[in-house]
């Protein structure tokens, strides 16, 4: 009998971490080819064109994220420990990441200081960033004479739809939507055939296709987690999975099958016993200072060392990203997070 999910989910004894660290280096890649003008080189984008390794780690994160944030809401169910543990997570690095952009971008710019911050663009950025609400990506002189002038953490963009969806969650819990598998499965299936007819209806923008998909595998990853006993976690199902990805049949398993086929290949690849890594999880969670800071990084080496292709960019970058990211989480987010336990007994 092939296990189900519910038999498997649960603590920590996944690959989650590693996941997210791959993905998270399949956006640095990405960008190195993005960044130096070479869109159309970039690896997967060449062998299949309806995808790309930047927005491939960013789906991966999203129905990690969605899976994850239920369960978080299921163990705790209430407000304060649930939003401690999101703010927890999400600000420290990022803020952090706010501070590493400024100096990065002052140290290509041609003003002084006073200038610098003193710039309305750069008070607006501090203001619209830190809070993660709502993305802003040029600060004054950053960047002048690089491929991709200006613009400071592209990576960003993307913080707030995972926020308005974090919300989301607590707003259905609260509501008890969340107790009941059907009726989160009627009420999001709802939401979500709405959200494809009038996404300006709901406040989760940039209003694109992607953002839709984004949202869409956040719900697949949340719906997982409340159906996971229902659930079996194969080898032979997920490769039949990647299979289909891969021939891609009447263009469905990269189009409208892609969500859901990506749903289960990231479920069975964290939790089925075969492929578990335990050791790697004792490294420490370096995937979202990653994430957040490997832009402002790219983009100094392009400015530094003006020619830069992108494997020799992609190199450089994850290797001095890593370096930070492990200095964050050490030093910033792992102490952080040794806070939430203050919030577990709140009301």
């Amino acid at each position: 009998m092939m296990p189900r999910l519910s038999t498997l989910a649960h603590g920590r004894d996944n690959n989650f971490q590693l996941i997210r660290l791959a993905a998270a280096a399949a956006v640095v890649m990405f960008h190195s080819y993005a960044l130096t003008n070479h869109w159309t080189d970039e690896p997967l984008w060449r062998v299949m064109p309806e995808l790309n390794l930047g927005y491939l780690g960013v789906a991966c994160f999203f129905v990690i994220s969605g899976f994850l944030v239920t369960q978080s809401w299921g163990s705790r169910s209430r407000i304060a420990p649930f939003v401690a543990a999101r703010v927890l997570r999400i600000y420290p690095a990022l803020i952090a990441a706010v501070v590493l952009t400024l100096v990065l971008a002052f140290a290509s710019s041609a003003l002084d200081w006073a200038a610098f911050l003193g710039h309305p663009q750069t008070l607006d950025y501090v203001l619209h960033v830190a809070p993660g609400w709502e993305m802003k990506h040029r600060l004054p002189g950053a960047f002048p004479v690089n491929p991709i002038p200006h613009d400071v953490n592209g990576s960003l963009w993307t913080l707030p739809v995972e926020l308005r969806l974090y919300v989301a969650i607590l707003l259905a819990g609260v509501a008890g939507m969340l107790v009941q598998r059907l009726v989160w499965l009627a009420i999001l299936g709802a939401l979500l055939v709405l959200f494809l007819l009038r996404p300006d209806w709901f406040p989760i923008p940039p209003y694109n296709d992607v953002t839709r998909t984004l949202v869409l595998l956040f719900a697949l990853g949340s719906l997982a987690w409340l159906w996971r006993e229902a659930i079996p976690v194969s080898l032979a199902a997920a490769a039949v999975a990647l299979l289909l990805v891969i021939v891609n049949p009447a263009g469905l398993a990269r189009g409208v099958l892609f969500a859901p086929l990506l749903v289960y290949l990231m479920l069975v690849g964290a939790y089925h016993p075969r492929l578990q890594w335990h050791a790697f999880n004792r490294i420490g969670d370096y995937s979202y200072g990653v994430y957040v800071y490997s832009f402002p990084i790219q983009q100094t080496l392009l400015d530094r060392f003006p020619g830069l292709e992108p494997l020799p960019l992609f190199a450089l970058a994850l290797s001095l990203t890593l370096a930070v990211a492990a200095l964050s989480w050490h030093g910033v987010e792992a102490p952080a997070l040794g806070l939430k336990s203050r919030f577990r007994k709140a009301k």
